[in-house]
């Protein structure tokens, strides 16, 4: 399968740029950027948008794009509305920095009637909005991000990041499985054992995302397990 990996904009760039030398094989690489509201993020991604400790830099994040591009990674925005809403020149740093799409988390949950303009404006700048699942979204809701998104799916494997309810792979996958229409599905949130990967891999997962075992490899610099952890999904 194919690794997609998180990391949030501003926290460790020393610590990003690193992992980020040991990622061959990453398919993308989905960069946070920091916001005051990460409330479907777990306390580990949440702690990197601390102001305390997030040092934001559009010249750092040049330098740690430019390592995603040399490798051959693809470049995804996660964003939340707030960022979106608030950085009118937003879309245009994404385009002009060759990213291939963003995920808004909230949007259809918490901005829902920004939806369909938040999309227009994704599609204004050649970006693909990427529809964001989880076990409790809505049907219709699913229907309409789907159909408005590009070619996969990012599905939460829990309500937020870090919220643990007892949904097995079996029923996750037969919650979207009717409203994929072909799309390609990436599985994310709290995923790291090969077990997991490997029967997600029987049920057409393109892809795993893994970000909250990534933080907690960054605080150790420990890039071995981290190595590890993506030759596991690329192995699944």
């Amino acid at each position: 399968m194919k690794p997609f990996v998180y990391f949030t904009l501003g926290y460790r760039y020393d610590a990003i740029a690193e992992f980020m030398r040991n990622s061959d094989g990453v398919y993308a690489f989905e960069f946070g950027f920091p916001t005051s509201k990460p409330v479907y993020d777990g306390i580990r991604i949440r702690k990197t948008h601390d102001p305390e400790l997030n040092r934001y830099s559009e010249a750092e994040n040049s330098r740690i794009f430019k390592i995603a591009d040399d490798i051959g990674s693809k470049k995804y925005a996660l964003m939340y509305y707030e960022v979106l809403s608030a950085n009118p020149g937003i879309l245009d740093y994404l385009n002009r920095n060759g990213f291939a799409g963003a995920i808004l988390p909230d949007l259809m949950i918490d901005h829902r009637d920004a939806f369909f303009d938040a999309v227009e404006r994704l599609r204004q700048y050649s970006l693909d909005y990427v529809p964001f699942v989880t076990p409790i979204t809505p049907v219709k809701v699913m229907e309409e991000q789907i159909a408005a998104g590009g070619d996969w799916i990012y599905q939460g494997m829990m309500p937020a990041t870090g919220v643990q309810l007892p949904y097995s792979i079996d029923a996750i996958y037969n919650h979207i499985r009717p409203y994929a229409g072909g799309k390609r599905i990436v599985y994310g949130f709290g995923i790291r054992d090969a077990g997991t990967m490997k029967m997600l891999a029987s049920y057409e997962a393109f892809g795993i995302a893994v970000g909250t075992a990534v933080v907690e490899m960054m605080e150790n610099l420990d890039t071995a397990s981290y190595r590890r952890l993506i030759e596991t999904i690329m192995e699944a």
